[in-house]
C-alpha cells in the first residue's frame, strides 16, 4: 500500500532542502573559509552570525584582498549590524592590508560612533598599535560628549590618545596640535584642541602660552583669547565659548567689552578670577542697574532670592521614566550656585517685575499657546535705558510644538544679553512641562548660556526657570499676568 504520508511531506521537504541549498551557495553554511565563494558579499551584509563572518575575513585572508572586500572591511568597521569581535577582526586584517583605507574609515567615523562597546573597542586597537595618523581623529572624537560615556570617567578616545603619543605628551600633542593646524580649514579641530586642554587641567600652560607674545603671533584665535583673558580674566572652556569670546573682541562690542572690564574691575579679586563668560552680562547689567551686586557675598544674594520666592507658587516638571533625585528648589541647588548664578537670579526678577516687559511676556506667551507649529523665543536684555526687553526670533526652522531652534541672530544677541528665553506654553495647564527638559539641558551644556523658562501653570501664571549648564536649575516662582 502507498505511503501517503510520506508524499505530502515530499513538498514540504523539497522547499526546505532548497532554501538550504540557496543559503549555502552563498554562506556555504558556516562550513570554514574554505567554503566562503565570496566573501565581500558576505560582510557586505549585516545580521549574519559571528562565525560567518569569521569565516568570509579568513576566506578573504587566505586568498587576497581584493578592493570590493576592503570596502566592505571598511564598511565592517564604519557601521552598524555587526558584532564587535567580527568588527574587531575586520579592523585588524584591513590594518595588515591597507593602513591608509583603515585611516580614512575611522577619519571618517569614529567621533560619530553611536555603538558604544564597539567604540571602546576600537580604540583601544587603535591605541595597542600607535596609529599615529589617527591622532587628530581621536582628539576630535574626545571632544565630543557621546551618551553612555560619564564625565567622571577615562574617556576611550583619551586614554587611546595616551597609548599613541605616551601619557606625558598629551597635553604638548594637543597644544603641537593647535598650532600646527590650519586656522582657516581646521579651525574646529584647533577649538577642540583647546577645549580639551582646558578639560585636561592644562590651564596654567595655556596662560603662559598667551603670555607669550611671540608664541601666538598671527594667531587670530589665540590673539583674541589673550587679549580677553587678560582684560576680563575668564578662559574659554568650550568651542562655543571661543566664539563667544572672539566675538566679544569684534569692535562692534567694544562698548560692551570696555562695560565689562570695569564691572569685573569692582569685584574681589577671587570672584573675578572664577567668572564664566556667561557672568560677563550680568556684572555688566549689575554695574548698571545695581552695583552693590557685584561685591554683595553669595549668602546675601542667595537670601533674598529666597525672600522674594518663598511665598511664589512653583511647579516641578514630570521626569517619570528619566530617574530620580532632580530638584528645581534653590535650598537643593545651594551647593551648586556660584555669584552668576544668583546674581543672574536677582536680576531677572528685577526684570521681571517691570510692567512693560512682563505683557510682552505674556503677549508672547498667549501667541504661543496658539501656533502649533514650534517653541518661542528670544534674548531678555537691557535696552538703551536699562530696562529689560524681550527681543524675539524666529526660529531656525520650525520641527516641532515642543521645540525652539534657535537662529544665529539670537546668538549675535545673546552674546551682549542676559537670558536665552523659551516657552513651554502648550496649554493653559502645563504644569508637568514647567522648567528645562532634556533637550534644553543639552542646549545649555552646548550654548553655556544663562536661560530663563516660561511655562503656563494658569491663563494669568506663568511659572520662571533660571537653568544653566550642568543641569542647574532654580524654579524663581510663578509671575502674574498684568491686569487689562
Amino acid at each position: 500500500m502507498l505511503d501517503t504520508t510520506f508524499l505530502a511531506a515530499r513538498p514540504v521537504m523539497l522547499a526546505l532542502l532548497l532554501l538550504g541549498a540557496s543559503q549555502c551557495t552563498l554562506l556555504s553554511c558556516t562550513g570554514g573559509p574554505e567554503s566562503v565563494k565570496n566573501p565581500a558579499e558576505v560582510l557586505s551584509r549585516t545580521g549574519l552570525s559571528r562565525e560567518t563572518y569569521f569565516d568570509a575575513i579568513d576566506a578573504a585572508r587566505m586568498r587576497g584582498v581584493d578592493d570590493a572586500t576592503k570596502l566592505a572591511l571598511r564598511r565592517m568597521i564604519a557601521g552598524e549590524g555587526y558584532a564587535v569581535d567580527a568588527r574587531e577582526r575586520a579592523f585588524i586584517l584591513l590594518y595588515e592590508v591597507d593602513r591608509a583605507q583603515l585611516i580614512a574609515a575611522m577619519s571618517n567615523s569614529l567621533p560619530k560612533m553611536s555603538d558604544i562597546s564597539w567604540r571602546g573597542r576600537v580604540c583601544v586597537l587603535i591605541g595597542e598599535r600607535r596609529i599615529e595618523e589617527l591622532v587628530p581623529t581621536l582628539i576630535r572624537a574626545w571632544a565630543v560628549p557621546v551618551p553612555g560615556f560619564f564625565e567622571d570617567a577615562v574617556r576611550p578616545e583619551r586614554a587611546a590618545l595616551g597609548a599613541v603619543v605616551g601619557e606625558d605628551q598629551v597635553s604638548a600633542t594637543l597644544v603641537r596640535t593647535m598650532r600646527e593646524s590650519s586656522p582657516m580649514t581646521q579651525a574646529n579641530l584647533r577649538a577642540r584642541c583647546w577645549e580639551l586642554l582646558m578639560k585636561n587641567g592644562s590651564q596654567t600652560q595655556l596662560r603662559a602660552l598667551l603670555a607669550d607674545p611671540a608664541a601666538i603671533a598671527d594667531d587670530g584665535m589665540l590673539l583674541d583669547i589673550a587679549r580677553f583673558s587678560a582684560a576680563l580674566g575668564p578662559l574659554p572652556t568650550t568651542r562655543e565659548e571661543i566664539l563667544w569670546v572672539r566675538k566679544l573682541c569684534e569692535p562692534s562690542r567694544a562698548a560692551f567689552f570696555e562695560a565689562a572690564r570695569a564691572a569685573t574691575a569692582q569685584m574681589p579679586v577671587a570672584r573675578r578670577e572664577s567668572l564664566e563668560i556667561r557672568a560677563l552680562p550680568i556684572a555688566q547689567a549689575a554695574s548698571i542697574r545695581r552695583p552693590q551686586l557685584l561685591t554683595a557675598s553669595e549668602s546675601e544674594l542667595f537670601e533674598e532670592i529666597l525672600v522674594r520666592t518663598k511665598e511664589r507658587k512653583k511647579a516641578s516638571p514630570d521626569f517619570t521614566g528619566y530617574g530620580s533625585g532632580f530638584s528645581e528648589t534653590l535650598y537643593e541647588q545651594r551647593d551648586r550656585l556660584n555669584w552668576a548664578d544668583l546674581a543672574g537670579m536677582v536680576l531677572a526678577l528685577d526684570l521681571l517685575s517691570e510692567e512693560a516687559l512682563l505683557r510682552h511676556v505674556f503677549e508672547t506667551a498667549d501667541r504661543d499657546r496658539e501656533d502649533r507649529t514650534t517653541e518661542y523665543g528670544g534674548v531678555i536684555a537691557l535696552d538703551s535705558s536699562a530696562r529689560g526687553e524681550l527681543l524675539e526670533f524666529a526660529p531656525r526652522a520650525k520641527s516641532s510644538d515642543l521645540r525652539y531652534e534657535s537662529p544665529q541672530a539670537l546668538f549675535d544677541a545673546l552674546y551682549t544679553g542676559l537670558f536665552h528665553c523659551h516657552n513651554h506654553t502648550q496649554k493653559y495647564d502645563n504644569a508637568d512641562f514647567s522648567g528645562p527638559h532634556l533637550g534644553d539641558f543639552a542646549f545649555s551644556d552646548s550654548a553655556r548660556c544663562n536661560g530663563l523658562v516660561f511655562t503656563f501653570l494658569s491663563a494669568d501664571l506663568l511659572d520662571v526657570d533660571f537653568y544653566r549648564h550642568g543641569q542647574v536649575v532654580v524654579d524663581l516662582g510663578a509671575v502674574l499676568r498684568p491686569q487689562g
